[in-house]
């Protein structure tokens, strides 16, 4: 898909009593823009309703250039979107042109923080990656879904609350790709818009749910610090779990039990045993550790045992995949004798 040159955003608030009448008259605008504007450009245009406020529309278009734009609105309007500018007095309480916002690429997306950051988040996503998507957030990071049907949050504040609504999320929801990314970003480096859709599965059901995105991303120090998406409400609530529904699944509530053995060189069962009263020390801080325990043989000194428990699979993962993991695997590495071997258990 080609990048935009143009994308216009319009916010529109329908005078009270007018807020069905204004509705009608947008999804009329849209299926007549969406026939007409592709010959000149257009590449999008979409119509989304704020579920907390219904007298607030959002209209969001991209176009591959401002003349063909230009073009278009001087000559080639389809009548749905004339006959609305006409009532519009009637209907809103501003102008169209008024709450017109026109937005212009300025840089490519590798010169632009927040839209290296948003590519970095979706691959994540596709992967399953908990670890890397809680690395990037500020400390005060906020999420927010304007459009959130009832049961799910509309707001999440804090990089300490965002990490386990994803880790909750990814323990049910298979994501299988996020297709069709586009990114624009803003004349503020660290501000972009993201495009993207999104095919995925939950849980057991091999149902395929998709749904389309539009977020605004705003970044500080390469980081995430504001996350704002705009999605097709009715596809969410429509077989998606809510984060009630993901916290109590059983993927999250049934412990990821893990069996690890390993054995010391002859004479270093004593250097073994005290690097590894650390690394339980350490690893029972990770997110989503249960215990984290080290057991040594007591007719066999050199035979050690590691019996850990998680949360979730995925913390586990993450875990594993941790920096201070792999340095600590390399420091008790001239102690061992043999491989390390690992079992996770199903508690009978």
């Amino acid at each position: 898909m080609s990048k935009p040159e143009l994308t216009i955003t319009d916010l529109l608030i329908a005078l009270p009593g007018k807020e069905e009448e204004v509705l009608q008259k947008l999804l009329a605008v849209t299926e007549g823009e969406r026939r007409v504007g592709p010959d000149f450009g257009m590449t999008r245009f979409d119509l989304h309703r704020d579920r907390s406020n219904p007298s607030q529309f959002l209209l969001y278009e991209n176009w591959t250039t401002k003349t063909g734009f230009e073009e278009y609105h001087r000559a080639h309007r389809p009548p749905e979107l004339s006959s609305f500018l006409e009532e519009a007095k009637d209907l809103l309480t501003e102008a169209p042109e008024e709450v017109s916002h026109q937005w212009e690429m300025v840089s490519s997306p590798d010169e632009n923080a927040a839209a290296i950051a948003a590519k970095r988040f979706l691959d994540a996503l596709t992967e399953s990656d908990t670890g890397a998507i809680s690395r990037m957030w500020t400390d005060d990071a906020v999420l927010e879904f304007p459009f959130a049907p009832e049961g799910f949050p509309t707001r999440i504040e804090s990089q300490a609350a965002i990490d386990p609504y994803f880790r909750d999320a990814l323990s049910v929801v298979n994501p299988i790709d996020y297709p069709n990314r586009v990114i624009t970003p803003l004349t503020d480096p660290n501000a972009c818009i993201i495009e993207f859709g999104s095919k995925l599965t939950i849980g057991e059901d091999p149902t395929v749910h998709e749904n389309s995105y539009i977020t605004i991303v705003r970044t500080r120090e390469g980081k995430i610090a504001h996350f704002k998406e705009h999605y097709d409400s009715l596809k969410r609530a429509a077989g998606f779990p809510s984060s009630a529904e993901m916290a109590q699944s059983p993927a999250s509530r049934v412990p990821y039990v893990v069996k690890v053995s390993l054995r010391a060189r002859e004479g270093e069962s004593v250097a073994l045993a005290g690097r590894m009263k650390e690394i339980a020390q350490r690893a029972s801080r990770d997110l989503g550790c249960q215990f984290y325990r080290v057991f040594q043989s007591r007719s066999d000194a050199c035979a050690f045992s590691i019996f850990e428990a998680w949360n979730r699979e995925v913390d586990f993962k993450t875990h594993m995949a941790a920096d201070w993991v792999s340095e600590a695997n390399k420091t008790i590495a001239p102690y061992l004798d043999g491989e390390i071997s690992s079992d996770s258990l199903t508690e009978l």
